[in-house]
């Protein structure tokens, strides 16, 4: 049996050992897979924050999530979701996506949330950090997926058929 897109995809959201969590939740309408990012930081010193919503909280732990969008990019526009994910990354209809572009991710991940809680736990803990978000370096990205081999037809792991 071929190993598909969510086979893959799931396995390395299981198998993920960095920093924060990971979760992995397809819509099957839509032909798109979300990876969702958690952080959780203790707020010791009870700051006061402002969540995206606007919503001001000065609870003892602090929950962040961000996501990464794997879409089709033959039904999706992605100027039209782009301010809502960190990342976006496009697959080619059946033919899927190629296995070293997700184990660049899966390499390129841990860095990503790693940075990300020791720039949580500064925002929560310096008054001089006013703002916090994961941040995405399409470079470093692109340099992992590189680092993973020359991809080959053969490669490409297809979006699953149900």
């Amino acid at each position: 049996m071929k190993i598909t897109m969510l086979d893959y995809l799931a396995t390395q959201v299981a198998d993920y050992a960095g920093e924060g969590q990971l979760d992995l939740n397809w819509d099957k309408k839509e032909h798109v897979f979300e990876i969702t990012l958690s952080l959780t930081a203790q707020n010791k010193a009870g700051q006061e924050v402002t969540d995206v919503a606007g919503k001001l909280s000065t609870q003892d732990k602090i929950d962040f999530q961000d996501q990464i969008l794997i879409y089709d990019e033959k039904r999706l526009d992605p100027a039209a979701v782009a301010e809502d994910y960190l990342a976006l990354l496009p697959f080619s209809g059946k033919t899927g996506l190629a296995q070293q572009t997700i184990d660049g991710l899966f390499t390129y991940l841990p860095e990503v949330m790693a940075d990300g809680l020791s720039d949580l736990m500064a925002f929560l803990n310096e008054d001089t950090v006013t703002t916090f978000e994961l941040k995405w370096q399409p470079r470093v990205f692109e340099q992992q997926v590189a680092a993973q081999g020359p991809i080959k037809a053969t490669d490409y792991l297809a979006y699953p058929r149900y």
